[in-house]
């Protein structure tokens, strides 16, 4: 009988490795487009946050320029240096710096890389082609005098701001829509008292019969909701001290108050009336003297006899309290600058 030699099973493991290549090819594949993924995508929102930290940052800046000039000054410059400042490789690229309104900016940034590429290089993603991408980040942010928030609930009038102002920051406050407050020789009176005369200020500074300047206590703490956009405020008739501000009154030393400012109040009845507010003044409070509670300042003017109001000096302070709402009303020193988108 003849046997048959050389004969090999076609199901052997030798006749497995060809299969085995193409999977392990097709997994890499796989696993190459799985890293491209977390490798160049998470790389690109690590752009895109540095880009954002940027855009708000130069938003911000051009706003706090604006808001302490009559101009923003090189809006552009400014904008890239603070997009630069936030990325890691020190490089961004400033789009546009445009003002959708008189009192915002918005600026728009995008990638660049060190060689100044308008783009960044991917790593796994080009084995696909696609070796470079682009990030953008935008960012707006607004700025002026507050149209709403809660102030001391207390008042006093334009005419009063006007008169009380000393040449230099009225000088100052012309040339550059802002000033700067001097805490030794700018201390003022603002009397409440039916017997204040200011120079030039009509008698009583415009307050109603019963009115000494404070405002409708609100949800029974010592504040006051004004919103410039109605300009409306109602009066609290009486020339003493609201106990509910007792405790409150100490805390208005350490840092500047926002002050309501009224250019008209009328009688609604009774002693009651409403004041027209014009503005918000930032205003240091240094002290008081309101029957019964009083506290002496001995740099600011002489208050004797039935004498009220508060001592202090008037100066400029921008905030980024989220309470506030920047209008386009008139600036009397107390801008505000915040993100808005």
């Amino acid at each position: 009988m003849r046997r048959l030699k050389g004969l090999r099973r076609i199901d052997g493991p030798d006749n497995e490795r060809g299969a085995s290549a193409i999977m392990v090819a097709l997994l890499m594949v796989a696993l190459l487009g799985f890293a491209a993924i977390c490798v160049d995508v998470g790389m690109m929102y690590a752009e895109r946050a540095q880009l954002q930290n940027g855009a708000d940052s130069a938003s911000l800046a051009v706003a706090n320029d604006c808001a302490s000039a009559r101009t923003c000054g090189d809006a552009l410059t400014t904008a890239g240096t603070y997009a630069n400042a936030n990325a890691n490789d020190g490089a961004a690229r400033t789009n546009s710096v445009t003002f959708p309104t008189t009192n915002s900016v918005q600026v728009d940034v995008s990638s660049r890389d060190g060689a100044g590429n308008n783009f960044i290089r991917l790593a796994f993603a080009n084995i696909f082609g696609i070796g470079t991408a682009d990030v953008g980040a935008t960012a707006t942010a607004a700025w002026g005098p507050p149209t709403a928030g809660t102030a001391l609930p207390w008042t006093f009038g334009k005419c009063v701001f006007d008169q009380s102002l000393t040449a230099a920051q009225k000088a100052e406050l012309e040339a550059t829509g802002n000033f700067t407050g001097n805490p030794d020789s700018a201390r003022v009176l603002l009397r409440s008292d039916q017997n204040a005369n200011y120079p030039g200020c009509t008698a009583a500074l415009g307050f109603p019969t019963g009115g000494f300047g404070w405002l409708d206590i609100e949800g029974g703490q010592c504040q006051a909701t004004i919103d410039v956009g109605t300009g409306k405020a109602g009066s609290s008739p009486g020339n003493n001290f609201p106990g509910v501000c007792a405790a409150v009154m100490p805390t208005l030393l350490t840092k500047p108050i926002l002050v309501p400012i009224f250019s008209t109040s009328s009688t609604t009845g009774g002693q009651h009336a409403t004041y027209q507010i014009y503005g918000f003044a930032a205003f240091q409070v240094t002290g008081w003297k309101f029957n019964p509670n009083n506290h002496a300042d001995s740099l600011a003017p002489s208050c004797t006899g039935n004498c009220r109001g508060l001592f202090g000096y008037f100066t400029r302070f921008v905030s980024l309290q989220e309470g506030l709402v920047p209008g386009t009303g008139p600036n009397l020193g107390g801008s505000i600058v915040r993100l808005i988108k």
